[in-house]
């Protein structure tokens, strides 16, 4: 028996057991490339329309989810495909990837089941060697599809594959950062929040250095987010920017399997402090407990969006520099009201990506009480002189004080930021005052998941699924004309985004109201129902 030993038999059996994830994974991901390109083919026929079109790439929201955006002065199809969908294709590659590499790696060392398969006729770098090969599959499949796709929509063979490639090649790329922090750290939960760290860190380089210079600097090169763009399809076709896919995926590769044997099965590199002997006076409650529990993941939540709010505020005075090369993106941006309108507008835009992140929080934070469920915790808790309600009430006050610190981070960093850029110091109190006016969507969310973990458990995907929409719908929906119907499903769109708009008393309080009813039914319902119930 050597390290690989069952290695072929552990890929299959993965592949069986997440048949369905991954097959709706890749439905997903390539059914939204089938969808776009003959979407924007025929809502933009003209070479006027797709100029005009052009013109909102050079937008903030067009850079950021947008990349350099090549291919501008003449635009055409493939560009605009390129353009609009390579950004949300990568956070969505990576988001599959990482959460697949530690599902079957670190999760597997944490729950026991790694070391009862050890335990038989198994090499030591089978589970890994099986969940590197099974994402890389699955991110070959979504790029070979996604390339056909647009090969069968009339656009060039080449382009179409090199593109292709470069999604696959990045997929892999962000399987390959989760592996390495699976080695680190001793829990599936850090592992994944590590890996989703560094790449948040790596995309905000890449928005940055777009930001800061047309086509991108040294500092976008650092990103693997841009490699892809930077192969230019469609408008300068170039390949070898996907050549520093394959040394970064070798370097990973070889750095996890060397990681892997420096440290014991079960365990990290880095070692998981033992706790203090006795409780501190300070944990003395149920509230107490839940905080506890989650103290490292708000922190590392608030830091992460206090330092990409501090990077998107710096930006605001690029704002102008695009509004002398485009005057029309005053319309676009901020209306006709003049720079101030349109420095508003894009600090409003900047604001919702924080709103997002602290959404997603909101909504974790809830579902942690629902894994303390399953995992049996919970019934040990309840069995003392603690009742349902005040038990699963203490976590909800958890998730909003959390996602209320978080939205406060993000506006108190736009602010500042934007303060120092604009030598302004009022743009502080109006960027944290804007931050919490938004703070009712988040807490929509956390409601939500309040709601069908107390009532219908089963359901709880659907919160991510109306998560995943908003996101999508906000971001790419202007880009890609959603009507406007479609657009206001979304709960981003709920709330007008200050400072660049109005605020609206009666919206916020109808949203409250809302959250006070849900949360109000998520409590009795899980006060009555049986505990694990599906």
């Amino acid at each position: 028996m050597n390290a690989f030993t069952g290695t072929g038999t552990l890929v299959r059996f993965v592949l069986r057991r997440d048949r369905v994830r991954l097959t709706v994974w890749v439905l997903a991901l390539v059914g939204t490339v089938v969808a776009t390109i003959p979407a924007l083919g025929e809502m933009f026929t003209t070479q006027a329309q797709r100029q005009a079109r052009a013109a909102l790439m050079d937008t903030p929201t067009g850079v950021v989810f947008g990349g350099p955006g090549y291919g501008l002065d003449d635009y055409q199809l493939g560009p605009m495909v390129v353009n609009e969908l390579t950004m949300s294709m990568l956070i969505a590659l990576a988001v599959m990837s990482v959460l697949h590499v530690v599902r079957h790696t670190r999760a597997e060392e944490e729950s026991g089941r790694a070391e009862l398969l050890r335990a038989n006729v198994l090499g030591a770098s089978a589970q890994m060697t099986a969940a590197l090969v099974t994402v890389s599959l699955v991110n070959l499949l979504v790029g070979g599809l996604t390339a056909v796709a647009m090969i069968g929509n009339g656009l060039e063979t080449a382009d179409s594959v090199a593109y292709g490639l470069g999604l696959a090649l990045a997929g892999i790329s962000f399987g390959a950062i989760a592996a390495v922090c699976a080695q680190v750290v001793e829990h599936g939960r850090s592992a994944a929040g590590l890996a989703f760290l560094v790449l948040g860190v790596l995309f905000l380089c890449r928005v940055v250095g777009d930001m800061a210079e047309e086509g991108g600097n040294a500092l976008s090169w650092l990103s693997p987010f841009a490699w892809a763009q930077q192969t230019r399809v469609f408008a300068d076709p170039r390949w070898w920017p996907l050549a520093l896919y394959a040394v970064l995926i070798v370097v990973l590769f070889a750095l996890t399997y060397a990681l892997a044997g420096r440290r014991d099965l079960g365990a990290g590199l880095v070692a998981a402090r033992p706790g203090p002997a006795g409780a501190s006076g300070l944990l003395n409650g149920v509230f107490a407990l839940h905080l506890h529990q989650q103290r490292g993941a708000v922190v590392a939540w608030t830091v992460a969006t206090f330092l990409f709010a501090v990077a998107f505020g710096s930006l605001v005075t690029e704002v102008d520099a695009m509004l002398e090369e485009n005057p029309d993106l005053l319309a676009v941006l901020g209306g006709g009201g003049g720079a101030d309108d349109v420095t508003g507008g894009f600090l409003g835009v900047m604001s919702g990506y924080v709103l997002m992140a602290a959404s997603a929080y909101a909504a974790l934070s809830v579902l942690r009480a629902r894994t303390e469920e399953t995992s049996g915790r919970a019934e040990l808790t309840l069995s003392t002189a603690v009742g349902r309600v005040r038990w699963f009430g203490s976590a909800l006050l958890v998730s909003v004080l959390s996602s209320a610190l978080i939205v406060v981070a993000g506006g108190v960093g736009m602010g500042l930021s934007a303060s120092a850029a604009l030598e302004d110091s009022s743009w502080m109190w109006t960027m944290t005052g804007a931050a919490l006016a938004q703070l009712p969507v988040a807490l929509l969310f956390a409601a939500l998941a309040a709601l069908l973990t107390g009532a219908a458990p089963r359901l709880v995907p659907l919160v991510w699924a109306w998560l995943g929409y908003s996101i999508l719908a906000s971001v790419l929906g202007p880009l890609v004309g959603l009507d406007d119907w479609l657009l206001h499903l979304s709960a981003f769109e709920l709330l007008p985004r200050l400072p660049g708009e109005d605020f609206d008393a009666v919206a916020v309080a109808v949203a409250l109201g809302v959250v006070l009813v849900a949360n109000a039914v998520a409590l009795a319902g899980f006060r009555r129902r049986d505990l694990s119930t599906v």
